[in-house]
């Protein structure tokens, strides 16, 4: 299911509500014109998969992954589209950091 981030509310625990339930799907916040600006993926009403951002031209500026409420892994890439940062995490703490300038020829696949 994917909704939009406007028509979720979040409950006293903080899980993502649709229609009064947990949300298990996707909710995304768009411009008026339709332009999708970010993505965030729950299950049962708690991030799980991805969260994406991205510019008003539709690449890709950041990806959060999450299991079961923790981040696991997040990206950043630079407006050139190489990537700026990997960060890993264990537990929802961040164990690993790398960065990239925007004329590095560097992977982290």
């Amino acid at each position: 299911m994917r909704v939009s981030l406007d028509d979720t509310d979040n409950d006293d625990d903080g899980r993502a509500l649709y229609d009064g339930r947990p949300l298990t799907g996707v909710a995304v916040e768009s411009l008026p014109d339709g332009t999708v600006l970010a993505e965030t993926s729950f299950r049962d009403g708690i991030q799980d998969g991805p969260e994406r951002a991205y510019h008003r031209d539709g690449q890709l500026r950041a990806e959060k992954v999450y299991r079961s409420g923790l981040v696991t892994e997040s990206r950043e890439w630079h407006p050139n589209g190489k990537l700026a940062r990997l960060s890993r995490y264990e537990l929802g703490r961040k164990v690993e950091e790398h960065f990239w300038d925007e004329n590095s020829v560097e992977s982290a696949d």
